[in-house]
């Protein structure tokens, strides 16, 4: 397991372009699993336990602690999720954030493509310089008969009222159980 620290997405006025900030207000570069164009931005992590994210969620605060993974041993689950910030709202100040998965198995076949999911659909967008979670992620659970080895997630996170589209990949580790 991994910690990561999630950074708040620093919106500057609508003239400059957002981008990630590190802890100290720096500006971060786009990464294969974190990017932003203008004031939309999202990044693809993996956790190992979904609930302990949505409580870390939960909990008031400027930053989030959360223990990221990036290796899954067989028989055990890992859970892809997007984290976002400055969607575009509608007129009643609602967004509209989709994304799909591709995951691709270590020898380079599709092993999951999925249809559009919910980022956030209908929801007021998240105030300010807050972050949002998306609503519905993905599971992944490593069975005994598949390969090992590194799979790649890809994920395209859209805002549906800008018609911006950022991909994202990033890799995990399918490993033998200890």
């Amino acid at each position: 397991m991994h910690r990561t620290i999630i950074f708040l997405l620093l919106l500057f006025p609508a003239i400059a372009s957002a981008g990630w900030i590190n802890k100290a207000g720096e500006p971060l570069p786009d990464s294969d699993s974190q990017k932003s164009v203008g004031d939309f931005g999202a990044q693809l992590i993996f956790v190992g336990d979904e609930n302990e994210l949505f409580k870390s969620w939960a909990t008031p605060s400027e930053t989030i602690d959360v223990k990221t993974s990036d290796k899954v041993e067989v028989n055990e689950a890992i859970n892809a999720f997007i984290i976002f910030s400055g969607c575009r709202p509608d007129k009643q100040g609602n967004c509209n954030v989709s994304m799909r998965f591709r995951v691709l198995q270590p020898d380079g076949k599709v092993y999951a493509d999925t249809p559009p999911m919910e980022v956030w659909h209908e929801k007021p967008a998240p105030r300010g310089r807050s972050l949002g979670l998306s609503v519905q992620y993905l599971k992944l659970r490593i069975e005994p008969k598949d390969k090992l080895g590194k799979y790649i997630v890809h994920a395209q996170v859209r805002d549906n009222h800008t018609e911006t589209v950022l991909q994202l990949q990033a890799p995990f580790i399918a490993k033998k159980v200890k």
